[in-house]
C-alpha cells in the first residue's frame, strides 16, 4: 500500500479550519457572485512529518480528524465547519457538543 506522503507529493501537511457562516444568501450568483464570510477558527499540521504509522489514504484520516475537531472549544453545537488541507483534500463537519 502506498504511504500517505506517495499520495499527496506536494503534502505540506497544513489545515485550516473555517466556520461556515448562519446562513448563506438564497439570491443567484450571477453576475460575479455574492461575498460570503467564513471565520478561520483553527490551523495546524494534522501529524507529525515523522510519524511511524503514516495513513494510506485520506478515507483513513477523516473519521478520527473529524472526532478530533470535534472536541475543539471554538466548536459550537449545530454549527458546520468546514477544514481545508494544503494538499488538496477537504472535509465538512458539524458541531455536536
Amino acid at each position: 500500500m502506498p504511504t500517505f506522503q506517495k499520495l499527496y507529493p506536494r503534502c505540506d501537511n497544513f489545515c485550516r479550519v473555517f466556520q461556515l457562516p448562519d446562513k448563506f444568501p438564497t439570491n443567484y450568483c450571477f453576475g460575479g457572485g455574492i461575498p460570503v464570510g467564513f471565520l478561520m477558527v483553527d490551523w495546524f499540521n494534522p501529524w507529525p512529518e515523522d510519524w511511524d504509522n503514516q495513513p494510506n489514504d485520506w478515507s483513513e484520516v477523516k473519521p478520527g480528524l473529524i472526532e478530533f475537531l470535534q472536541q475543539k472549544n471554538y466548536v459550537k453545537s449545530g454549527r458546520e465547519y468546514i477544514l481545508i488541507t494544503e494538499f488538496g483534500e477537504s472535509l465538512m463537519f458539524k458541531g455536536r457538543k
